[in-house]
């Protein structure tokens, strides 16, 4: 909007859509669909487009993200059951007690409300989420003992070929 000198109420008139729903949208109170972004987007004459290539990590954090993302599917398949978010948090109560700093901190938090929300879809964004906050999220992770010894050195195994 900044860019085109348009407003607010000005997106309002273009898009059809309440000026109460663009506030919120610009103040990230809301998040958009895809096609109300692309309306959006459109009316202000831009548009998104996306460039996919691989994420290159250093060891660690591939082999983190690996792991975690072995967790994932894992979850996928069988689902969380309360024992399972039982174990997560007096993992991450056990990781709290050990752990200092404000971002290290605000990550646990982020564990938490996913624990207290019992959220398996933000459970495995956080698992496989490649982002620099999600390399982070992992770094304090309550996932330890979610998979077996031997499906923890099948990942190994593929990270040192």
């Amino acid at each position: 909007m900044e860019s085109t000198g348009t407003s607010q109420v000005e997106l309002s008139r273009l898009t059809g859509l309440p000026a109460s729903k663009i506030s919120r949208y610009v103040s990230g109170k809301l998040e958009p669909s895809e096609p109300t972004l692309d309306l959006l987007l459109s009316s202000l004459g831009l548009r998104v487009d996306f460039d996919v290539s691989p994420v290159l990590l250093e060891r660690t954090k591939r082999r983190s993200w690996l792991l975690h993302r072995e967790i994932s599917e894992k979850l996928g398949r069988s689902g969380i059951d309360e024992l399972g978010w039982e174990r997560m948090q007096r993992n991450l109560d056990r990781v709290r007690s050990n752990i200092h700093g404000l971002v290290h901190e605000r990550n646990l938090d982020r564990w938490q409300y996913i624990v207290d929300q019992r959220s398996l879809r933000a459970l495995h964004r956080a698992l496989v989420d490649i982002s620099p906050d999600g390399i982070e999220m992992r770094e304090v992770s309550p996932m330890t003992g979610f998979l077996t010894e031997d499906e923890r050195l099948g990942v190994l195994a593929v990270i040192k070929r």
